[in-house]
């Protein structure tokens, strides 16, 4: 995006069909104050015109492909433009060693699949640095290729100890569209798991609401994440499940879980909660268990992996299902 010293229209793309206006400003113009960005919508320097006609500015304004914008304010008024990412050094981030096992199982022009190994975290923040993440290392796939690209954007999270299938959006347009089809249902998601205990039934859903607090780690230190049932206060939440084989020896179940609704730690406080926790859970399992896993098997994480993704692909219509074969590190366990 070059500095704009006229009002010259700026045409909307595929990649930014569906997004707000006030979005488009503020990820294009991060330099300008966001009070700012409201006098300017309020005062007229900022028009959107469709099909020749001028539209009645709101923030809230969605914008649409073939769209034009003029703007009638200097940007270099307001210092130079931020970067929307910092610079990343392609190879430093190519060749970290955790990110580098990193494999991409499917890619069109649209969006990519990746099989993310345990240990590497999605994005930055939490003590993770930046350009050691998931998403900064698909950032470095693609601008390696291409300097220019619209920055790939997470369509959905695991925890950092999870391994298995991510989806990632190349451009914002088909990120709105995917994301949606997750809200809705069109997407489904199946992770594999190792719990302790039998079940009484080879197959069940749980349906306990879930609820999200901040507590800190024993000893003090920065806050954490945690997960609790709450029948009140929680939001609704379906974990449906198959057992596929009990090992008497490990008092441990084999679980496919397919997800109906995505909330943080959905699957490891559900099952906690019907006390199956699952092997390797730091924060929610059996410590004792843990240990014992730890010290004959070499668990160091938590046994739950994305096995595999299935949609509709929203712009090409086509069916998509990837699948990723469950780590070593817990089939060993069990095999």
């Amino acid at each position: 995006m070059t500095e704009e010293t006229t009002n010259v229209p700026i045409v909307i793309t595929a990649n930014d069909d569906g997004i707000r206006c006030e979005r488009y400003i503020e990820h294009h113009y991060p330099q300008v104050p966001r009070g700012m960005r409201h006098k300017f919508f309020r005062t007229k320097k900022i028009a959107v015109f469709r099909d020749g006609k001028r539209l009645k500015i709101e923030k809230s304004l969605t914008l649409h492909k073939g769209d034009e914008i003029k703007i009638f304010f200097q940007p270099s008024e307001f210092g130079v433009r931020k970067e929307r990412k910092k610079d990343i050094n392609f190879d430093s981030v190519l060749k970290n060693p955790k990110l580098k096992k990193t494999k991409i199982l499917y890619e069109d022009e649209f969006c990519f699949i990746v099989d993310k190994p345990a240990g590497v975290a999605v994005h930055p923040g939490s003590g993770i640095k930046y350009g050691h993440s998931l998403i900064d290392y698909c950032v470095a796939l693609i601008r390696q290729k291409n300097p220019n690209a619209p920055e790939p954007k997470l369509v959905h999270r695991l925890d950092k100890d999870t391994s298995g299938l991510v989806m990632v959006a190349k451009n914002d347009g088909f990120l709105r569209k995917i994301i949606h089809l997750l809200q809705t249902g069109g997407i489904q998601k199946i992770y594999k798991t190792l719990v302790r205990g039998a079940f009484l039934k080879d197959s069940g859903t749980i349906t306990e609401k879930i609820a999200r607090r901040e507590e800190r780690a024993q000893g003090g230190g920065s806050k954490y994440t945690k997960i609790s049932i709450n029948s009140e206060k929680g939001k609704d939440s379906v974990t449906h499940y198959t057992v596929e084989q009990y090992f008497p020896n490990l008092d441990a179940s084999l679980v496919e879980v397919l997800l109906e609704t995505g909330r943080m730690h959905q699957i490891r406080i559900h099952f906690a909660s019907n006390n199956h926790p699952l092997a390797g859970d730091q924060i929610y399992g059996d410590f004792k268990w843990n240990r014992e896993l730890q010290k004959e098997w070499k668990l160091k994480r938590q046994a739950l992996h994305a096995f595999s993704l299935q949609f509709i692909h929203p712009e090409t219509g086509k069916k998509i299902y990837v699948e990723s074969e469950v780590p070593k590190e817990i089939t060993n366990i069990y095999s």
